[in-house]
């Protein structure tokens, strides 16, 4: 993590800079957030003012409707155009963040009601003509009827009535009034179907009925167009408040979020920021507390470089030394066990071997006596004139004089304390050569043996002795194979040693029996005398090599021997 590079006053510093630059960039958004809010009331009140306006312009249309006077119209018009230019000093800017979309249908629907208006004041105009007419027929008619040159069913109450529904429908132009003025001009006809001075009259009528009912559709229009203007206006000002609501809202909610982040993140980085600079400190102290438990391998991890790093690097620097000093104290104190065994070990053996060389001297000469004594009656007896008991007694004592001699000489070669004739062997070639004799003895008949090296490795040794290794290792696992089995002895070259590795697929040797292999007198063997492996032992030491012994029960048994070359 980036952080562990940073000295601790840089830490201090973050720990501190982070939640006052939270505390910074929350108030840089609320005050975007309240300068829009700023802009968005300007944008308010424009939707204001353009509401009020067209309102201004409905008013005008109202009494303009009322009056139908060119006075009336030209209020209307002025409102209208006021409208219009304070529509077109809008900014394009103002347009996009407002609604491009309300403006045009703002724009289009003013521009129809522009044009809406002229034609229902010159239709007034026309219309007033009209009814003009209308009033000037009537009053014809009525000079028509007085003097009674006409039907008598045209009467003069009916002429006067006529006129009276004339009135009402230029007052109320409503459904009711057209419908019995109608029925008045009806009755008229029917009347006086060839009356030449009523038709101008019913005609006259019939176009003020044309002309109202365009009036009415001119007027239903632009009071559609206008209720539009009405509604875009206010959908305009309803959608600003909207969103400067929106926006208080949304500020609101980023204060409650920089709010919320400061009081966890505050206290985090805070934490995490002493957690930093005291997390050293607490790793060495507790690296220290385990070194003086004797744990001499740990080292304090230098994972910042910050100013605990030059602790930390000559922390672990006298730990190295530390180490360094213990190791070498542990190496000379196991030497010096080892010295101390091998002396122990070498007096022992030493006054064993003077032991047994003495045992051995006193026995060997009546041993001799026997042997030859023996060998001379086995000879000069005539076994047919003696009887079966004295024969096998010869024989008995024969072959137990002879194995008595070979204990007598392996407590000599274990006892003789001459070191080996070193010469220049192929120590491939020793093997080899052991191997052939034990074939040739019959020792090798039911076991299949194979040499593994990849050269005849020469090396310093006694041949004499090194076959005498041989042939009690041969011997002792032919003997653990009960004479059927696999050998295997592999040869080669480790550093400055000669490896030899002699394996069989014998029963084993038991753990408890591991430690004692190389103990002299130790023996499992019904007829052994316990010195073999004791005698191959001292040999390989006086070789300056190391002899090792692995096994696992019914698994076989491998010998590893190291000898210098």
């Amino acid at each position: 993590m980036a952080i562990i590079n940073l000295k601790i006053w840089h830490k201090m510093i973050i720990g501190i800079s982070v939640p006052s630059l939270i505390v910074i960039f929350g108030g840089l958004l609320s005050y975007e957030y309240t300068n829009d809010i700023k802009n968005r009331q300007g944008y308010v009140q424009l939707a204001d003012d353009l509401k009020e306006k067209v309102l201004e312009v409905r008013r005008n249309e109202k009494n303009f409707l009322l009056h139908k006077t060119p006075e009336y119209y030209k209020y209307c018009l002025d409102a209208t155009n006021n409208f219009n230019n304070f529509v077109d000093d809008i900014s394009p800017e103002i347009i996009e963040e407002i609604g491009k979309e309300d403006f045009l249908l703002l724009r289009r629907s003013t521009q129809t009601y522009s044009a809406l208006m002229p034609d229902l004041h010159e239709h007034y105009l026309r219309e007033t003509g009209i009814v003009e007419r209308v009033r000037e027929e009537g009053r014809k008619l009525e000079t028509y009827v007085t003097p009674g040159r006409h039907a008598k069913e045209l009467s003069k109450d009916f002429i006067l009535n006529l006129r009276r529904l004339e009135k009402n429908y230029m007052l109320f132009r409503d459904k009711k009034s057209f419908m019995e003025l109608n029925t008045g001009l009806e009755q008229l006809k029917n009347i006086t179907p060839f009356c030449v001075e009523c038709a101008p009259y019913i005609d006259v009528v019939r176009n003020l009925f044309s002309s109202y009912n365009k009036s009415d559709s001119l007027v239903n229009d632009l009071q559609v167009v206008g209720s539009k203007l009405e509604e875009i206006t206010n959908r305009i000002a309803i959608s600003e408040r909207r969103r400067i609501s929106s926006f208080i809202t949304s500020t609101q909610r980023y204060l409650l979020l920089a709010l919320v982040l400061i009081s966890l993140s505050g206290p985090f980085f805070v934490y995490r920021t002493a957690n930093y600079i005291v997390a050293p400190i607490k790793r060495l102290a507790e690296i220290t507390r385990k070194i003086s438990e004797g744990d001499l391998t740990l080292r304090a991890p230098i994972r910042e470089h910050d100013e605990t790093y030059s602790l930390a690097l000559s922390f672990n620097t006298m730990l190295d030394h530390l180490q360094l000093t213990h190791q070498s104290l542990e190496k000379s104190l196991e030497l010096l066990r080892e010295k101390q065994a091998q002396l122990v070990e070498a007096e022992k053996l030493a006054s064993l071997g003077t032991l047994a060389s003495g045992v051995a001297h006193e026995l060997n000469n009546p041993l001799n006596n026997i042997y030859l004594a023996t060998q001379t009656l086995y000879n000069e007896i005539d076994p047919a004139k003696n009887p079966e008991i004295v024969n096998e007694s010869i024989k008995d004592i024969f072959s137990q004089t002879l194995r008595v001699k070979r204990i007598v000489g392996d407590l000599l070669e274990f006892a003789r304390g001459k070191g080996p004739e070193l010469k220049q062997i192929k120590i491939v070639d020793v093997i080899n050569k052991v191997l052939k004799q034990m074939t040739a003895t019959g020792e090798m008949e039911n076991v299949k043996y194979n040499v593994l090296a990849k050269e005849d490795f020469e090396m310093p040794g006694d041949s004499l002795l090194l076959e005498q290794v041989f042939v009690n290792l041969f011997g002792n696992a032919i003997d653990a194979m009960d004479g059927n089995g696999a050998l295997i002895i592999t040869v080669d070259k480790t550093d400055d040693n000669i490896r030899i590795r002699i394996t069989d697929t014998g029963k084993g040797i038991p753990d408890e029996n591991m430690l004692k292999v190389f103990d002299p007198f130790f023996t499992t063997k019904e007829k052994g005398t316990g010195l073999g492996l004791p005698i191959v032992y001292s040999i390989i030491k006086k070789h300056n090599g190391e002899i090792y012994v692995q096994s696992e029960p019914d698994q076989g048994t491998t010998f590893t021997i190291k000898l210098p070359c």
